[in-house]
């Protein structure tokens, strides 16, 4: 890499770190005109479309990245997170599986593996998936929070309910673990404590349009 692409490079990372993503993007892709294969500012490129909401411009950039260099577990990771976000679960369970090769001690890519085999009704597989980042990470709320919601799509009701109340143990302020207990309880027939359960989730978060329906 030249010097000038060097400190262009540079001064996109310091733009992109204090949040100025626009201006990031826009050297970046200056970047990429003078050097297609540049793999920081492909990554970076894809990190800034997938925090706007972009994910699939998001995911085209971190798979020109992983195409580069395919043993790097942080690119496999923010990849497959993106291919789920732009509703393609079925390419992002097959990154989610090399990110979780290349770093498997890392508790964040096991539960967005997770999520991802969940959104494919593939539960028994994302429970094995959340049970692995809670051995990592025993109090991992987001993981316990998930496998709870799985265990009530299995109809575990009684578990689900045990794995929401771990959650809020952690962190009482989980909108969903709230609603997840309160559909759980809604299933056991417990129709009080479910409205209560909902009651406290909207509160939480007044536009959970989810624990509205419920």
């Amino acid at each position: 890499m030249t010097p000038q692409l060097q400190a262009l490079l540079q001064q996109a990372i310091q733009a992109f770190q204090n949040g100025n993503y626009d201006s990031a993007d826009l050297i970046l892709k200056r970047v990429l005109q003078v050097d297609l294969k540049n793999l920081p500012a492909l990554h970076i490129l894809g990190l800034i479309k997938a925090s706007q909401a972009n994910y699939k411009e998001a995911a085209d950039f971190l798979g020109r990245a992983a195409r580069i260099h395919p043993n790097d577990a942080s690119i496999q990771y923010n990849l497959a997170k993106a291919l789920t976000d732009s509703g393609n679960n079925k390419d992002a369970l097959i990154h989610h599986k090399k990110a979780v090769a290349l770093a498997p001690n890392n508790p964040e890519a096991w539960l967005s593996y997770g999520r991802t085999a969940s959104n494919l009704a593939r539960y028994e597989d994302a429970l094995g998936f959340y049970n692995k980042a809670l051995s990592l990470k025993s109090d991992y709320a987001e993981a316990l929070l998930n496998k709870g919601a799985t265990l009530k799509e299995l109809r575990r009701y009684e578990d689900a309910v045990a794995f929401a109340e771990q959650a809020l143990a952690i962190n009482p302020h989980l909108a969903e673990a709230w609603s997840n207990k309160g559909s759980a309880l809604k299933e056991l027939k417990r129709f009080d404590e479910a409205i209560a359960h909902y009651d406290k989730a909207l509160s939480l978060k007044p536009d959970y349009a989810e624990a509205w329906t419920n």
